[in-house]
């Protein structure tokens, strides 16, 4: 009888706010991402890239359940 394996929940905290560029006149995105499961903690430049990071880590937790 085959066992079904069920990953943890992967929990992130992401903080974004605006922050001024070099000119000081204009705004940017930058994130902070948090895995509540490896205490790993990352920085973003934009919003995309905060996202990335999540998604990049999903798929790594992913395969890694697989094999």
């Amino acid at each position: 009888m085959n066992a079904i394996r069920t990953a943890a929940d992967q929990v992130f905290i992401l903080r974004f706010w605006r922050e001024a560029t070099g000119d000081g006149e204009e705004l940017r995105w930058r994130a902070q991402v948090r895995n509540v499961n490896t205490r790993q903690q990352h920085m973003a430049d934009d919003v995309d890239s905060a996202f990335g990071l999540v998604q990049a880590q999903l798929n790594a937790t992913s395969s890694a359940a697989e094999t």
